[in-house]
């Protein structure tokens, strides 16, 4: 594409801490075929050597702040993007050479609000997948002609993201008028998942996705999901940041669209308090978390009680299997 007629695009790359891989997620932006391209880096209170690592890069701005977390170290970025187009790229993930090309491509010919893409993720135990294949979620939305790209009206943006977010943080690039707000600041993980909401609830956003692989997601124990334990995962994003959610856009949403967020919090309360169980020992309140729950959503009951079952009859298994293969003592 030709600077005088692509659009400038901000791309925000928050970090803390990740000076060894920063230097792969900064090169994969110098390396994309888009032109016209705006580079921030905001270093969110890091003691490691991130400054002289983005020091060794020309046309990159540097900007460092106090640790205060992910959503906040975009918004900072926010202040200091000029683009008519937003992308964040965390620091442990790699674009495509083509990432902005394309994305920025359906933007401009569909005049969307945001676009989405699919990626390959790869584990620390060396496990690679492709993310929409694996989950299947945007199955039932694929252009039937089977075109790699699949332009979706605002009602079918709605039903996707009120369900979920299948598009975390690296994988979208947005308009800059197409904002209702910042990241949200109040929410633990689920902030990309916020900020595109209130693009479809409250700006009528029409999207656009892609099952084309367009980036590498990389999973180290580091980043905000795996540096936490499972539950401390399971309780902040599943439990709190759910929760944030449907009380931020309730009144906006219908009675169904509510049930299906109050199913899904029980179902995730109960699901922690199993985690919490078999993990913790002892469980403290983690029973008044669970009445709560029942109060709320008693018909989980049964589901509660077979999960219950499952588990505690897959714990005596591994037990008797262990116990079975030790050799006699006398």
């Amino acid at each position: 594409m030709n600077t005088i007629t692509s659009p400038l695009v901000s791309i925000i790359i928050p970090t803390y801490n990740r000076a060894q891989i920063l230097k792969d997620a900064i090169n994969s932006v110098l390396k994309q075929t888009y032109p016209n391209k705006q580079i921030i880096v905001v270093d969110d209170g890091s003691i490691d050597d991130t400054r002289d690592v983005v020091s060794q890069f020309t046309g990159v701005n540097y900007i460092y702040q106090e640790n205060g977390g992910q959503s906040k170290a975009r918004n900072t970025g926010l202040l200091h993007a000029q683009g008519v187009y937003i992308a964040s790229l965390d620091s442990d993930d790699i674009w495509n050479p083509d990432f902005l090309e394309q994305c920025i491509g359906m933007l401009e010919t569909h005049q969307l609000s945001f676009v989405f893409a699919n990626w390959t993720q790869y584990s620390s135990d060396k496990r690679i997948f492709d993310f929409f294949e694996h989950t299947k979620m945007m199955d039932k939305y694929r252009d039937p002609s089977g075109k790699k790209w699949t332009v979706l009206n605002n009602a079918s943006s709605r039903e996707i993201y009120l369900r979920a977010c299948p598009s975390p943080s690296s994988s979208f690039v947005f308009r800059k008028a197409a904002m209702y707000g910042i990241w949200n600041e109040q929410i633990n993980i689920a902030d990309d998942w916020c900020l595109l909401l209130d693009m479809v609830l409250f700006k009528g956003a029409n999207t656009a996705f892609t099952t084309e692989k367009l980036w590498m997601k990389r999973t180290d124990g580091k980043n905000i999901c795996d540096g936490r334990n499972i539950i401390e995962l399971k309780e902040y994003l599943d439990v709190n940041d759910v929760s944030a959610i449907l009380e931020r856009y309730r009144a906006h949403l219908n009675e169904s669209e509510i049930a299906f967020f109050n199913k899904r919090i029980s179902r995730n309360i109960y699901e922690l308090y199993l985690i919490k169980i078999f993990t913790l020992n002892p469980i403290s309140n983690n029973h008044k978390m669970l009445r709560k729950s029942l109060t709320s959503y008693p018909l989980l009951l049964p589901d509660v009680f077979m999960n219950l079952t499952y588990r505690c009859l897959r714990k005596v298994t591994r037990k008797l299997i262990k116990k079975l293969s030790l050799p006699a003592t006398t």
